[in-house]
């Protein structure tokens, strides 16, 4: 008796437990990820392997091409963005970029962006796809890079969204959920301050917050919103895009209190800061590689600028200024991810290529340094597997990613315009031989490793989550979504506290002022009076004084 019960209530909490994974597994997925930036796509490219691995069917929509193949992964390449959105200035060099102003380049990434999301829409293959009355998805999931109108995909199939962003939380995505951004403490990335500022940077800061919402308001969402009225006409009536922005069900950032600043999150925003760091079951290297890395005496230094910046569009002083300090460490092995077939002035101790196995490489206990231009991604792997940086910053968050590895003590920072061979020799030397650098990084590595759910689990939780509720996520969502800017930063209410205090006072200073004038009046009166009878008494005493005379 005692085995059937057992047995009945077995099989009731595997169908109950079949029932509640069934709701989720094996969904269609809708990942778009149109930006040209690499970076977004590797970031990407392991969550989609994950949920294919999940048993879900992913749609990649993309300008990369999908480099492994999976029976539960479709791709729809996007070709020919890359040249389209050239004369924006989005793939320019960023030593191009640093000489222009930042309204060029504010201006050039809003119209930019919405030329790409533009272009993805009306791609004859995004268009098939659109028009085809038997595709359906469960979940559209996309890419945080300025492209919010293409959340009119999700109002298209009818299904919820989930927003991925490859960055920490920014303006885009903190107006998705209303997740609060104060000036005080939480920085501008462009502007490299910390999270303790001064005075005159809290005054600057907020200053260049308020600027921020008004190019938001002003400039960036009519963008976005001509870009999806034109492809989400056909469908009738159209909600506001700002509606569409406000419904995303999560937004999932690349953030860690280790590598950025600690700061409040709504529910539906999720930390999920080096999700993309893999498990590997081998180096990836080529026996060469393997050879060369393990017999280095002295150790390895890693140097690379990342999937975006080219170390061979290194200005002529800042490459030699390198390869001269290199020279010098002849009994250190140096692989730099150099993109053109030769360098200059290499010295024999200096492999290079144009891709490198990154991770695998910081992965190897012989890889001492890594020098490096600080952006996420790469921040984010170097304190995983407990390297010290030398950090050469030239753009977006990467002086405040740096500053905070100096400030840990696990890294050194570079000035761009004042890099000299012997300030690279010193910095590389100082790092090397000084152990405190090493000691700092590892203990950074285990902060950031100590997590109470790795951080690909939490993504795919998240995400499963949001499938089996069917959207239904409403109760995550922050009442703030619901109030305008103004309202949000209570802007209001101190206007209203300012109206009910200034009024007595203004109260009091009207009756003053009565009070004042009704005295003034009473004293111009007597005096009038006091002129007139004075006045009238001078004809006589004058008669009288030429009386006198006479």
């Amino acid at each position: 008796m005692v085995c059937k019960f057992v047995g009945g209530y077995i099989v009731l909490v595997a169908l109950v437990l079949a029932g509640s994974l069934s709701s989720s597994s094996g969904a269609k997925i809708l990942a778009v990820f149109p930006s040209i930036s690499k970076t977004n796509y590797i970031f990407g490219q392991v969550l989609f392997e994950a949920l294919a691995a999940r048993g879900h069917n992913v749609t990649i929509v993309s300008p990369f091409e999908v480099q492994y193949a999976h029976e539960n992964i479709r791709q729809v390449r996007i070709t020919g963005l890359y040249s389209h959105v050239e004369d924006y200035g989005l793939t320019a060099n960023v030593f191009t970029k640093r000489d222009k102003s930042s309204f060029y380049g504010n201006t050039n990434l809003i119209y930019g962006t919405a030329a790409m999301a533009d272009y993805t829409l009306g791609h004859a293959k995004v268009q098939e796809l659109l028009k085809n009355p038997s595709e359906a998805f469960d979940l559209l999931l996309l890419d945080q890079v300025l492209c919010e109108s293409l959340l009119g995909l999700a109002y298209h199939y009818g299904v919820p969204a989930i927003v991925y962003s490859a960055e920490a939380p920014n303006k885009y995505t903190n107006e998705m959920v209303a997740n609060p951004h104060n000036p005080a403490y939480n920085p501008i990335p462009s502007l490299g301050y910390s999270d303790r500022m001064t005075l005159v940077q809290r005054v600057w800061n907020t200053f260049v917050s308020v600027c921020e919402q008004f190019n938001y308001k002003y400039l960036y969402l009519p963008s976005q919103e001509a870009v999806y009225q034109r492809h989400f006409q056909r469908k009738g009536t159209l909600p506001p895009l700002l509606d569409l922005i406000h419904n995303v069900s999560l937004v999932l950032v690349n953030s860690h209190p280790v590598i950025n600043f600690a700061r409040p999150f709504v529910p539906n925003m999720i930390e999920v800061g080096g999700v993309h760091i893999r498990e590997f079951e081998d180096t990836g290297f080529s026996q060469d590689v393997i050879n060369w890395v393990e017999k280095a005496k002295n150790g390895v230094i890693y140097f690379s600028m990342g999937t975006n910046i080219r170390s061979a569009d290194f200005p002529d002083y800042l490459r030699d200024a390198f390869t001269g300090a290199f020279g010098r460490l002849s009994q250190v092995l140096v692989i730099w991810k150099w993109e053109n077939a030769t360098l200059a002035n290499q010295s024999g101790n200096v492999i290079v290529g144009p891709w490198m196995p990154q991770q695998q490489l910081l992965a190897h206990p012989n890889v001492r340094l890594h020098i490096t231009h600080g952006g996420l991604l790469s921040m984010m792997e170097t304190v995983y597997y407990g390297k010290p940086i030398l950090g050469l910053p030239l753009a977006g968050d990467q002086e405040i990613l740096v500053n905070r590895a100096v400030d840990a003590g696990y890294g050194l920072k570079l000035d761009y315009q004042n890099v000299t061979e012997e300030l690279v020799l010193e910095l590389i030397n100082e790092m090397l031989n000084e152990q405190s650098f090493r000691y700092a990084a590892l203990k950074a590595s285990r902060q950031f490793r100590e997590q109470p759910q790795k951080p690909m689990e939490k993504a795919l939780y998240y995400i499963d989550y949001v499938l089996k509720n069917d959207g239904g996520v409403n109760y995550l969502r922050s009442g703030a979504l619901y109030l305008s800017f103004w309202s949000r930063h209570v802007v209001d209410v101190a206007i209203m506290v300012l109206l009910i205090v200034m009024l007595p006072v203004g109260l009091f200073a009207t009756l003053i002022q009565i009070i004042l004038r009704k005295t003034h009046q009473r004293k111009l009166k007597n005096a009038s009076t006091a002129d007139k009878t004075s006045s009238a008494g001078k004809p006589t005493e004058s008669k009288e004084l030429k009386k006198k005379r006479n």
